[in-house]
């Protein structure tokens, strides 16, 4: 391989309405060619790894992967599916994909991945204490990490805030379903930002996913004791963060 090319990664991450997917330089953070396909959630698993391997189509057989997964993933196994088919719980991931693919493949939590590109290249980097990383999008996902270290698959949008989970309060699909405006969405986030820091007490709260597009909209209307970040990967971190988590390979690293 070309030297420029010995530490690429391949980056997936699984989205509620998209898989997206690029080479990336996991010393740098760069991505290169990007692609996106639409997201079969509610098909069967099988139907899934299709979409997952026309992303990848083309992509050198010889460079690992990063599987970025809306799931509680515990040795590459599948343990939840709030937005997936139930049929993926108790799925091997990590082999389904890398039998599919013909390549190594490591899976991770979606917002995992996003929290461990945001440590590495974006908001938190310069944070030596706690952060707390939340996704937005079709819910709210959550990474958690103290002195630089993960705390796997914490799933804080699932906690109870008042009568509803946070995510059924605040994720941008709720604000579309249930046509809130923006300050209506804002004192709902407002809601879920406070519950989390009563919990946690983290140093910094970055904020992820296609909504960070806007901004301007939500973010001084926002309100928490600890400082709020966007993240600079913006959608694509967990792309950059699944490359983070592939498999290392030696041939990639000579």
């Amino acid at each position: 391989m070309p030297a420029s090319s010995q530490r690429l990664r391949i980056g997936i991450d699984v989205g509620g309405s998209s898989i997206k997917c690029a080479l990336v330089d996991v010393t740098t953070g760069e991505r290169v060619e990007r692609r996106s396909v639409p997201t079969p959630a509610q098909g069967s698993p099988e139907t899934l790894l299709e979409a997952i391997a026309a992303a990848t189509d083309g992509m050198p057989a010889e460079i690992p992967a990063g599987l970025a997964f809306p799931s509680v993933i515990v040795n590459g196994v599948v343990r939840t599916a709030a937005h997936l088919n139930r049929a993926w719980i108790g799925r091997a991931l990590d082999r389904a994909a890398a039998d599919r693919l013909g390549r190594p493949v490591a899976a991770i939590n979606d917002a995992d991945a996003a929290g461990l590109a945001e440590q590495r290249f974006g908001a938190a980097h310069d944070v030596a204490g706690t952060v707390l990383l939340l996704t937005l999008g079709t819910g709210i996902g959550s990474a958690l990490f103290t002195r630089g270290v993960l705390v796997p698959n914490t799933e804080l949008g699932h906690l109870k805030v008042g009568d509803a989970e946070a995510e059924e309060r605040a994720a941008p699909r709720i604000k579309v379903e249930r046509g809130l405006s923006w300050e209506a969405w804002i004192e709902e986030m407002n809601q879920v930002l406070a519950t989390l820091h009563a919990l946690l007490w983290p140093d910094v709260v970055v904020l992820c996913g296609g909504i960070t597009q806007d901004a301007d909209r939500f973010l001084p209307g926002l309100r928490c004791e600890a400082p709020i970040r966007i993240g600079r990967l913006r959608a694509e971190a967990g792309v950059v963060g699944a490359a983070l988590a592939a498999p290392a390979d030696d041939a990639t690293d000579a």
